[in-house]
């Protein structure tokens, strides 16, 4: 049975540092924002939806690197 599993995701980061949800709210803690599953999406987002950010060119994708692991009992 597979109980690990890695995915690679990203999430917006505005050039200030801080990382923006798709509500438009302001965090520094990046797990607290949507996570896209592929950059396209996310640049799809941020330049052509109405729920986007003023000023798309401030913002970049940056990639996360997320492990899953199932914990099994002994």
């Amino acid at each position: 049975m597979k109980t690990r599993d890695e995915r690679t995701k990203y999430i917006i980061r505005h050039k200030d540092g801080y990382f923006v949800d798709v509500a438009g709210n302001q965090t520094f803690d990046f797990m607290r924002v949507t996570k896209w599953s592929d950059e396209e999406s996310l640049y799809d987002f941020l330049n052509h939806n109405s729920y986007a950010p003023p000023n798309p060119h401030d913002y970049t994708a940056q990639r996360v690197h997320i492990t899953y692991e199932l914990e099994v009992p002994e």
